[in-house]
This record gives structure tokens, sequence and C-alpha cells, in this order.
């Protein structure tokens, strides 16, 4: 069983954002099975480094959109981003130095809670806005 599985009730009703979460749930279970594996130090920092990666462009797609169809909530949205990108950011650089299976661990935790809250609530915004504009 995975750490954690798409669900359609987090789907924002745009398929390209909802691929890319898809991707990104994807990436987060890889970051579980190394934990759970026992990963080393230099495991866990590619994976999460891929992750941080594929985030980060997530992200930058999502806020193309907003900027590319005027959404009204861009602001306060891009900075939720940029609150979970330096949590993210931090976890990484703790894990450099501190004991990475924990760290991973918790980062983790963070990644499937925030995902998901953020889905269920921020992006749902911008899906039914986009839906709106007939992108849909």
């Amino acid at each position: 069983m995975a750490f954690m599985e798409w669900d359609k009730s987090y789907s924002v009703g745009v398929a390209i954002f909802d691929d890319e979460h898809k991707k990104l749930i994807a990436i987060i279970n890889d970051l579980h099975d190394a934990i759970a594996a026992g990963a080393d130090r230099n495991a866990l920092r590619s994976i999460a480094d891929r992750l941080i990666q594929y985030a980060i462009m997530h992200l930058q797609h999502e806020e193309l959109y907003f900027g590319d169809w005027a959404y009204p909530d861009a602001e306060k949205h891009t900075a939720l981003h940029n609150a979970m990108k330096q949590r993210v950011f931090s976890y990484r650089a703790r894990i450099e130095e501190g004991e990475p299976l924990e760290l991973a661990r918790e980062m983790l935790e963070y990644l499937r809670h925030w995902l998901t809250q953020h889905i269920m609530v921020e992006d749902r915004k911008y899906g039914e806005f986009l839906c709106s504009k007939g992108l849909c």
C-alpha cells in the first residue's frame, strides 16, 4: 500500500495540474519507500532533491497560469507556495546535517499534510476559477 494515494477528491478540474499533483504524490511515495528501506543520506538527498525540483516546477506552472488568467487570489496563493518552499528547503538542509531518516520522515509527513490540505482548499479555488474560463 502506498504512503499516499491519488483520490478523485483531490482533482482541481484542470487535467494538467491533476497530473502534476499525481506526479508529486508518486515522488512522495518514492521518498517513503526509501525511508522504509533505511536508505542512506545520499539516497534520501537524491529523492528529496527530485521532489523539490518537481514541486518548484509545479508551483511555478500554477503561478504562470495565475498571471496568464489574472487569478484574483494569485498573491495569497503564491505566498503559500513560498512558505512551503522555505520549509522544504529547511528540511533538505537539515537532512545534510542531522539524522537523515528522521528528518526525511518529518518532511514526508509535512508534505503529505500540506499537499492534501493545499489541494483540497487553495488549489480547488484556482481550479474553479480556471474552469470558469473554459480550461476544464
